[in-house]
C-alpha cells in the first residue's frame, strides 16, 4: 500500500506537531507516520514502507548542524575567523609543490567535495592509490582517509599536503607559505607566528634539512602545520548535507514515489542499514566489503594503525589542544576486530552525486556499487576475510534501491562556501 502525503497531513498527529521545536517535529511526525500505516493495515511482509521501517528510518534524519559533535583536540574548530582562514587556505593552490594543486582539486565542490576521477592525479602529474571521499559531514567522523589513519578532522590534511602524490608540500614550506602570503590572517587566529627566516625552504622528517634543525625549531616549523590543519578542520567543519528529499519525507513535507519508498523498505529489511546507519548513514567503523585490488593487496585498517599511534599530531600528541580526549578515543582501537582488508564505510548523504565509489573508486556508477553489495563479489581478490554482514545484504530491486540512495541528494551549499572568500582585511 502506498504511504500517500495527504493522508499523513490529515491527521491529529500533524497537527500536533505544528508548535514544538524541529526535533520533536521529526520524532513525532515518524511517530505520527507509524500510527497511520497501522490504520492503513500496511503488512511488515509487503512491498510498502510499514510502522516498523519508519521506525528505522527515523534515526537516519533529521541532521543539521547543530548535530556536530564537539572536535576537543583543536579548540578553534568552531571558530569563524579559523574557519575562513581554513576556506583560503582549501582553495589555495599554491600550497603545493607544483602550485596548481589545492585541497578543493581533490575534494571538488562541484562534485559533491570529492575526487570525479577514480583516484586524483597530484603534483608532478603522480597518481594516487585511492579514491578521494567525499568531505559532506566530515565534522561527523573520528577517524580519517579510508583506513582511518588519522583520528582528527585537522591532522588529515597535513598527511595530503605532505602526501608525495597530493600536494608534495613539507611541513617546512608550509611554514614559511603562511608567513609569506597569510601571516596577518593566521596572527588574528592563532597569535604571533615564531620566526622561521633562517630554516631550510623545504623539510620534513626524514630530510636532513629537517633532521638538522633544532628541537626549537622543529616544533615551530608544526606548530604553524598543526594550525594550517586546524583552520582546515574549522571549514571542513562547516559542509553539511542536510535537509535532503528523504529528510523532507521523514518530517512530513513531502511525499516519496513508491520506488522509491520500496528502495527505502529494502535499505532496511535488506541489510543495509545495518552499517550505513545514524544520520550521516555510516556507522564510522570499518569493514572488508570485497573490493577487488588493483596491484597490490591493499591491507586498509591493519596497516594504518602503526603510524596513527607515532604520528605527533595525533589526539595524545603535543598538537592536541585535549591530550586526555585524544587518548580516549585512541583507546578504541584495542576494541575493533577483523583490520585486515577493512575499510571505513562512508556517508550515503549526496551519494548520488558521486561519480566513483569504493576506497579504488573502481566502481563507476551507483548501480556498480548496489551491484557489488549484494552479488558481485565472488572472484573478487583482496586482503583478509570478508565482512560476515556482508552475507546479510539482500537487495530485490537495484532500481528500486538506486530511486531511495538518490533521495539523499545533498541541497547545493551556500555559494560563498565553495570558493575562496574574501580577502583578509584585518
Amino acid at each position: 500500500m502506498h504511504y500517500p502525503l495527504n493522508a499523513r497531513r490529515h491527521t491529529f498527529a500533524r497537527l500536533q506537531i505544528e508548535k514544538i521545536n524541529p526535533k520533536q517535529k521529526t520524532l513525532r511526525a515518524a511517530t505520527g507516520a507509524s500510527l497511520i500505516l497501522l490504520a492503513l493495515g500496511c503488512s511488515p511482509n509487503g512491498e510498502d514502507l510499514d510502522a516498523e521501517d519508519i521506525d528505522a528510518l527515523m534515526p537516519l534524519s533529521g541532521l543539521s548542524s547543530s548535530d556536530l559533535p564537539a572536535s576537543p583536540t583543536n579548540s578553534h574548530a568552531d571558530d569563524d575567523d579559523a574557519a575562513r582562514l581554513g576556506q583560503r587556505l582549501f582553495f589555495d593552490q599554491r600550497m603545493s609543490a607544483t602550485g596548481d594543486i589545492a585541497c578543493a582539486s581533490c575534494h571538488d565542490p562541484d562534485h559533491a567535495w570529492s575526487e570525479p576521477r577514480a583516484v586524483s592525479t597530484g603534483a608532478f602529474g603522480r597518481v594516487g592509490n585511492r579514491h578521494a571521499p567525499t568531505l559532506w559531514n566530515a565534522g561527523m567522523s573520528q577517524f580519517f582517509f579510508w583506513d582511518g589513519r588519522a583520528d582528527s578532522l585537522w591532522s588529515q590534511p597535513l598527511q595530503a599536503i605532505e602526501g608525495e602524490a597530493e600536494m608534495d608540500f613539507t611541513r617546512l614550506e608550509v611554514a614559511h607559505f603562511v608567513v609569506q602570503f597569510h601571516r596577518a590572517e593566521y596572527e588574528s587566529v592563532f597569535g604571533p607566528l615564531p620566526n622561521v627566516g633562517g630554516m631550510p625552504a623545504r623539510g620534513k622528517p626524514g630530510d636532513a634539512s629537517w633532521n638538522n634543525l633544532s628541537g626549537q625549531g622543529r616544533d615551530s616549523a608544526q606548530r604553524i602545520f598543526a594550525n594550517v590543519g586546524k583552520a582546515l578542520e574549522a571549514f571542513q567543519r562547516r559542509l553539511i548535507c542536510s535537509d535532503t528529499r528523504f529528510d523532507q519525507f521523514m518530517a512530513e513535507d513531502v511525499d516519496l514515489s513508491e520506488r522509491e519508498q520500496r528502495g527505502a523498505r529494502q535499505f532496511v529489511r535488506g541489510g543495509c542499514i545495518d552499517c550505513h546507519s545514524g544520520p550521516t548513514l555510516s556507522d564510522d567503523e570499518f569493514h572488508n566489503i570485497g573490493i577487488d585490488h588493483r596491484g597490490d593487496v591493499d591491507n586498509g585498517r591493519a596497516d594504518a594503525i602503526e603510524g596513527l599511534m607515532a604520528s605527533p599530531f595525533n589526539g595524545m600528541g603535543a598538537y592536541s589542544d585535549d591530550t586526555n580526549a585524544g587518548q580516549a578515543l585512541l583507546a578504541t582501537i584495542a576494541q575493533e576486530t577483523r583490520q585486515l582488508g577493512s575499510f571505513k564505510t562512508p556517508t550515503l548523504r549526496g551519494v548520488g552525486q558521486r561519480s566513483h565509489f569504493g576506497h579504488l573508486g573502481t566502481l563507476r556508477t551507483l548501480r556498480d556499487m548496489i551491484d557489488h553489495y549484494d552479488r558481485n563479489r565472488g572472484n573478487a581478490r583482496f586482503a583478509g576475510s570478508l565482512d560476515p554482514e556482508m552475507d546479510d545484504v539482500d537487495v530485490r530491486s537495484e532500481r528500486d534501491m538506486e530511486a531511495f540512495l538518490r533521495t539523499l541528494d545533498c541541497p547545493p551549499l551556500a555559494t560563498e562556501l565553495r570558493g575562496p572568500p574574501p580577502p583578509f582585511d584585518g
